[in-house]
């Protein structure tokens, strides 16, 4: 009997949880809460940082390129194919940035919108996948936890494929689903339709990806269950049709455009590279994508061990097989694959929050030892988290150590008090580690790094060129294009313009003529070499403003550059000897 009274308070707060979570789950709250959580912790990136992933940089370059050169079908970077991903991100960024202020302006946000559209697609289809399987209160918690989880919160606020591809290949998850069920309708339901439209938008954004995931899904579950019947369902002619309309007009005219090259240098020198290891990113072993799934699912990371466990238990459940094979050939791929980055793994977080939250409400939280690994992870995690502004400040922006540590523990403290919420199963726990995760966002992304100066060298640059009259684009009868040699940073191209010549000191002395602007290294090895190159054509440069420090990111490296304008160089007046 003390025992039973014993336990009424905790009773009591799950009861109290239950409630506050079941008001959330009626009609549209779900859908806005998840979009409020989502726009709370992408926002903060989206709107105040510059530039500063060197493929966004190189995806908005491109775009803006299209509408320069009016060609919608090749993707070019400057002067150089860019045949690598096929064109969907660029046409929806285009269809952002074109109407909005258009291209010329350098809008950087405006381009970053389909990134949070696809973000809070995918948020909305793990709701309505966990709906449709179990309950609107495991779709909430898992929508809940992608939308505020740091990979997806940040992919949605960079101009680049993830966070879209994301979201579209959901889509197709969430029509899979709907087939899979008994009670799944005739063909004409929407099941099939979000399945094919899914799959083409994925492929027209990147590729083999997006589908060949849900292809090995669905080939796991026929050798697992021997069920053809949703496959007769997901033959559904019109919708189809309709994949094929989204795909097949651009793979066919980037053919003809380029004779094929753009297929021979996607597989060849993008696709190929990565699966044997030898790209740009270098080669990881099997398991790195696990040891980061405590940080980039966090504070989503406290349902890993849930969803572990869930996977075990209910491995016979028709619904939790599905889970299972959207997450497992997905994983394994991305584990076997040489090359590994962080985002990699995306499509395939909602399976693993959708099993958290199964276990979450079907007994695993009352699991001692379940729990407590659960909190040590989601601890680990927000260690990581309030950690990561102060080790950031002491690599690159050793005069940031004041802000990076308020942001530190800022992040630290609200981390504690959600860690303290959970451990007492509070009615507000779920509350605290959402609002946790807002505070890491907006302390890191929205406060932290855009006052790096370090960081943010390419907008400096094309601020002092502006207040020097030397901006190639935004001063008034200025002419280009922009020179330069030892920084050639994609974001630098982009916030000045598509011609500048900034790839080599032979480059930049070719491009160069009287009135240009100028940007160098203040490396000797660059500087000597183009002010003697400028010599030799009779030109000279007149440095302008103070040395700009700062860090070249892609690199690693610490760099100074100078601005200046191209002038004629003063001719040479011979004195003349004494006249006989």
């Amino acid at each position: 009997m003390s025992e039973q009274v014993q336990d009424l308070p905790a009773q009591k707060k799950q009861r109290d949880g239950l409630d506050l979570l079941d008001f959330f789950c009626k009609g549209w709250r779900p859908h806005a809460l998840i979009l409020v959580a989502l726009l709370a912790c992408a926002l903060p990136g989206f709107i105040a940082l510059q530039p500063l992933d060197r493929d966004e940089s190189r995806f908005v370059q491109a775009t803006t390129q299209m509408f320069e050169t009016d060609d919608f079908i090749r993707i070019s970077f400057q002067d150089e194919p860019r045949n690598k991903k096929p064109i969907g991100i660029h046409w929806l960024q285009a269809a952002t940035a074109g109407p909005l202020n258009g291209p010329e302006a350098r809008t950087i946000q405006t381009f970053r919108i389909p990134s949070l559209l696809g973000a809070a697609l995918a948020a909305l289809c793990v709701f309505q996948i966990g709906t449709l399987l179990y309950s609107r209160r495991v779709g909430l918690v898992a929508g809940l936890a992608i939308a505020c989880g740091l990979l997806l919160s940040t992919e949605a606020g960079i101009a680049k494929t993830d966070a879209a591809l994301a979201g579209f290949t959901a889509l197709a998850y969430l029509g899979l689903a709907k087939l899979r069920l008994p009670a799944a309708g005739q063909a004409t339901d929407w099941a099939p339709w979000a399945l094919w439209v899914g799959l083409g938008m994925a492929a027209l954004i990147k590729g083999p990806i997006g589908p060949l995931l849900v292809i090995l899904s669905g080939l796991m579950l026929l050798a697992w269950e021997r069920d053809f019947a949703w496959v007769k369902r997901a033959l559904h002619w019109p919708s189809m049709l309709v994949a094929a309309v989204i795909v097949l007009p651009w793979y066919i005219a980037i053919w003809q455009a380029t004779n094929g090259q753009f297929f021979f240098d996607a597989v060849g020198q993008d696709l190929a590279p990565k699966l044997s290891g030898q790209s740009e990113n270098k080669s990881v072993p099997p398991g790195a994508h696990l040891l980061l799934s405590p940080v980039i699912f966090w504070p989503g990371s406290i349902l890993i061990p849930l969803a572990l466990w869930t996977a075990w238990r209910d491995r016979k459940d028709a619904r939790v097989r599905f889970l299972l094979a959207w997450l497992v050939p997905g994983w394994l791929m991305f584990e076997a694959a040489p090359a590994k980055l962080a985002h990699y793994t995306l499509p395939v977080h909602g399976a693993v929050l959708l099993l958290g939250a199964i276990g979450l409400f079907s007994g695993g939280w009352k699991t001692a030892w379940l729990r407590w690994t659960s909190i040590a992870i989601l601890a680990f995690g927000t260690l990581i988290m309030a950690a990561q502004p102060v080790a950031l400040a002491a690599d690159v922006a050793k005069g940031a150590q004041t802000i990076a540590l308020q942001a530190s523990l800022t992040i630290g403290l609200i981390g504690i008090v959600a860690l303290v919420l959970v451990i007492r199963q509070s009615r507000w726990a779920a509350g605290a580690l959402v609002g946790t995760a807002i505070v890491a966002s907006l302390a890191i992304k929205g406060l932290f790094v855009p006052s790096i100066p370090q960081l943010d060298l390419s907008q400096r640059v094309s601020s002092a060129l502006e207040k020097e009259g030397l901006h190639p684009r935004l001063s008034p009868g200025k002419p280009g294009p922009l020179i330069g040699a030892g920084y050639q940073e994609p974001s630098l191209i982009f916030l000045t313009r598509s011609d500048s010549a900034l790839s080599s000191v032979k480059a930049a002395v070719a491009a160069a003529k009287p009135g240009v602007g100028l940007v160098v290294n203040a490396d000797p090895n660059f500087e000597v070499p183009l002010v003697e190159g400028l010599a030799q054509k009779g030109l000279s440069v007149t440095w302008r403003g103070a040395p700009l420090p700062g860090l070249n990111y892609s690199k690693g490296d610490e760099v100074t550059l100078k601005i200046g304008e191209v002038v004629a160089a003063p001719k040479r007046i011979q004195a003349s000897g004494p006249q006989r």
